[in-house]
């Protein structure tokens, strides 16, 4: 042993038992540090048909500490099915409104459970999505590369592919920095404003954003959803793209209200 050399000694857990791995020199250049706490939310209303696939995926992906799920008021057996997976891995928490609140808000709630500073969002209905997609989303944001991914679906159906190329910001799959979260406008992520108010925010923020394509992967559009039928899940769809709007407006009349308080203050210099 090298005089003045301090040693570290590297332990693990195994059924209940603390045992030695190995001692190492400081000076050793064996990586002693641990990636960042990442929490997956997954927010969710009336998904007792779609979720089952979302869960066995999440359960498959080691790379999550913690997968938050987030019912949002639903009346159909949603829960049932997140308390039973919830009951299988550890790594699952749930949490229940007792109204519909909003994709927003449930996001909110998701955070609120959690102290992770990387975090994964995803929509509850997603089809061929694997864990290599999920690490394609997280790995930019682990290794600084950027600072929130948004993944676009390719491949998987022309209808979905076709909306995520002409509004990508709008896609609900992505991994980011969570403090990205302060900064969005609470008011304008309301309801399916949420996907609207990140990007901006983000945008205002200076936050290095990259586009991640998931081959692949698609969801069912709203009128085509079985368990809600043609003419109310095209309902849903309008109410869908209302908020959508309603959120970009709001987040351009706070940012021009912002602009407009500044240089009235500059002007009383």
């Amino acid at each position: 042993m090298a005089s003045g050399e301090f040693y570290v000694t590297v332990f693990f857990l195994s059924d209940g038992i603390l045992k030695e791995v190995q001692r190492v020199p400081m000076s050793s250049s064996i990586n002693l540090q641990t990636k960042p706490l990442i929490a997956a939310i997954i927010p969710m209303y009336n998904e007792e048909v779609h979720v089952v696939g979302m869960l066995e995926v999440l359960h498959a992906t080691d790379i999550l500490d913690e997968i938050i799920l987030v019912d949002d008021g639903s009346s159909d057996g949603t829960v049932d099915i997140l308390l039973r997976a919830a009951s299988t891995d550890q790594r699952f928490k749930v949490i229940q409104h007792e109204k519909n609140g909003g994709k927003g808000q449930a996001i909110f709630s998701g955070w609120a459970a959690t102290t992770a500073p990387i975090l994964l969002l995803l929509d509850a209905d997603l089809k061929n999505l694997t864990p290599d997609h999920i690490r394609s989303l997280l790995d930019p944001v682990i290794n600084h590369q950027t600072d929130m991914t948004l993944g676009l679906f390719k491949g998987g159906r022309l209808s979905t592919d076709l909306s995520h190329r002409i509004t990508p910001f709008l896609t609900g799959q992505r991994g980011l920095r969570a403090e990205l979260l302060k900064y969005i406008s609470r008011e304008a992520s309301g309801g399916y404003g949420f996907e609207v108010a990140l990007t901006m925010a983000a945008r205002q923020k200076g936050y290095r954003k990259r586009i991640v394509t998931l081959k692949g992967v698609w969801h069912p559009s709203s009128e085509s959803r079985p368990e809600r039928g043609f003419w109310l899940g095209a309902s849903w769809k309008a109410r869908m793209y209302l908020q959508i709007i309603r959120a970009w407006y709001l987040v351009t009349r706070e940012r021009f209200q912002n602009s407009k308080a500044f240089f009235s203050d500059i002007g009383k210099l």
